[in-house]
């Protein structure tokens, strides 16, 4: 997360290029209506790394963090032994004794303190002599209590290093269950030639076996959803798979006389940022032992208000987490948390998106729970949501109705483009030329430019697979698409209005500009601009732009005033939206068919 970044540059420890595994450059929030994007903000960092060992035949195995972190702690002074410790108890100065195996002797370590920091994802071994660190912390204080877990499920599928997707460093998060799945929480990380899955929810808590976990990990990977998440046509295989616990919970009495636990054997920040947690606590205890004392007392005030402090605030986390997935499993509700945020993306700059700051906080583990909860119930916030996003959904749904937009089996996707964005597309398009109606769609498509080129020549044609509202009849009647002279005509309402729209020269053969004749936009521009992605991927943006007819006669210039100040200018949005959601659709599906996803 951006604060352990921070924290790690406090303590001058770099990630090298062995272990990073990706630079996250945007997270990708998935409910049952479109995504939200949040790109990463200037001067904040998010890295992907592997913990422990790396999936089978990836690289070096210490090419990972902990490795890393042992390898800081050894390099400041640190003594490393490489042995399970057996039991633990005090001596007669109340001083831990920690006994361990080596070179087939029992020794023995007296320490002044003994910090635990042992996971909760250890087993015993078949000896009757070895204990988790769940146990030997009981030995030492018995009125520990571990905090409560909860079953993950983890999957690394190996995909071609040279993939586009992975080189994006797009993390998702998929807040709502997907299909017949029953998951709270999902995510998919793209790492140096693999995706790492990671699964929460009652469908993993209900698997007991191997063969459930993999009957589940082939569900998840062949709904619709992740299909077009994950890089289509790419041959993606299952390395390695794991079932660790995770906690959601804070232990009871981690510390004792001499002792204390940090990390997963005491709490961590629920779902969020586990290896941060762990870095206050011992942050926090080691300032404790310094200044204070070892003894109960001591961490008793010193130590226990951490641990209140991550129990306060995953108490605020369970009822965020709780909302948030209520409102992203109803498409509804997702449809109008989306429009809150589409709506303060078009109309404010980013540094006053205080919606958008609550889903990076949240997304991101960049922000306390308690301030993320308070966030979301000020004033503003619910005014947002009532004004961008209950109204203006209401407003759009009936306008779908009218026009009859219907979304069922179409694929949703966000188009909106974020306001600071609109200036520099002005001055590539139009010279920087303002108007008086400006209107701005961006949709990313997984397919080649030719192929979206060639369902844009469909614009004006009969059979063209989107744009085809109710009450709008729109056809080409002079020229050939894609050139210069094509002409395409609007008329609405069975002609109550109409108008026409010209092709003009570009000089970019990627950019497609008509101009506006008759009408209400009458001279107006109408431009389609296709940009590489990739090869196999590209973006399209539509730009409309027009000053409002003025008439010359008195009476026309009244009745076009009248005109322009009952305009629902929202219509162009609602219309456009769903048709270039249509056309990604229908040119992701003239691309090459998605391969199996081997199960083995």
């Amino acid at each position: 997360s951006p604060r352990l970044s921070e924290a790690l540059a406090e303590l001058d420890i770099g990630i090298p290029d062995d272990v990073l595994q990706t630079r996250v450059k945007s997270i990708t929030v998935q409910g049952n209506w479109k995504p939200i994007y949040l790109h990463v903000p200037k001067g904040r960092e998010m890295l992907s790394v592997y913990r422990g060992s790396l999936p089978v035949g990836h690289g070096p195995h210490h090419a990972s963090f902990d490795a890393l972190l042992m390898d800081t702690a050894v390099g400041y002074g640190a003594e490393l032994i490489g042995a399970r410790v057996n039991r633990a108890f005090y001596d007669h100065d109340q001083r831990p004794v920690l006994c361990y195996s080596a070179a087939g002797e029992e020794e023995a370590l007296t320490a002044d303190f003994a910090a635990f920091a042992g996971g909760v994802n250890e087993r015993s071994s078949a000896r009757a002599d070895s204990h988790t660190s769940v146990a030997l912390l009981r030995m030492l204080q018995p009125a520990y209590e571990p905090p409560r877990l909860r079953k993950a499920l983890i999957v690394e599928l190996a995909a071609p290093t040279d993939c586009f997707e992975l080189a994006e460093g797009m993390l998702h998060y998929l807040e709502s269950s997907v299909d017949r799945l029953r998951l709270d929480m999902c995510s998919i990380m793209p790492k140096k030639g693999y995706f790492t899955i990671t699964l929460i929810g009652g469908s993993v808590d209900d698997a007991a076996s191997r063969k459930q976990n993999l009957e589940l990990i082939k569900s998840f990977l062949a709904t619709p959803r992740i299909r077009r998440i994950l890089p289509g046509g790419a041959a993606l295989k299952i390395r390695c798979i794991c079932n660790p616990s995770i906690v959601v919970g804070t232990a009871k009495l981690p510390y004792g006389h001499r002792v204390a636990a940090v990390g997963d054997l005491a709490t961590s920040r629920q779902y969020k940022d586990g290896i941060l947690a762990a870095h206050d606590m011992a942050r926090d205890l080691a300032m404790v032992v310094l200044s204070q004392g070892t003894d109960t007392v001591s961490l008793t005030s010193g130590y226990a208000p951490t641990m209140n402090r991550f129990r306060r605030d995953n108490r605020f986390a369970s009822v965020i987490f709780f909302l948030y997935r209520w409102f992203f499993t109803s498409p509804t509700l997702s449809r109008i948390i989306y429009q809150t945020f589409a709506t303060e993306r078009k109309s404010q700059r980013r540094s006053r998106r205080s919606f958008e700051k609550i889903f990076w906080g949240i997304s991101s583990g960049d922000e306390n729970y308690e301030k993320i909860a308070w966030a979301m119930l000020r004033p503003a916030t619910l005014w947002k949501i009532l004004t961008g996003g209950i109204y203006i959904t209401l407003r759009n749904w009936l306008t779908e109705v009218f026009f009859g937009l219907d979304w069922s089996g179409v694929g949703r996707f966000p188009t909106a483009v974020p306001a600071e964005r609109l200036p520099a597309r002005r001055r590539q398009l139009m010279q920087g030329r303002r108007y008086e109606f400006e209107c701005l769609y961006t949709i990313h498509i997984r397919a080649s430019l030719s192929i979206a080129l060639g369902l844009l020549a469909e614009f004006g044609e009969s059979a063209r697979p989107y744009l085809n509202p109710r009450w709008v009849r729109i056809r080409r009647i002079g020229g050939q698409p894609l050139h210069p002279g094509c002409t395409i005509q609007y008329r609405i309402l069975g002609g109550v209005m109409t108008f026409r729209v010209v092709q003009e020269e570009s000089g970019d053969p990627n950019v497609i500009r008509y101009r506006v004749l008759g009408g209400f936009a009458d001279g107006g521009s109408f431009v389609f601009l296709l940009e590489p992605d990739s090869p196999t991927h590209c973006a399209l943006t539509i730009y409309l732009a027009f000053d409002y007819a003025r008439g010359v006669s008195p009476a026309q210039r009244l009745l076009w005033g009248a005109f322009r100040m009952m305009f629902p200018e929202f219509i162009h949005d609602v219309i456009w939206n769903h048709a270039l959601c249509e056309l990604k659709q229908a040119a992701e599906d003239a691309e090459t068919a998605v391969g199996d996803i081997p199960g083995q």
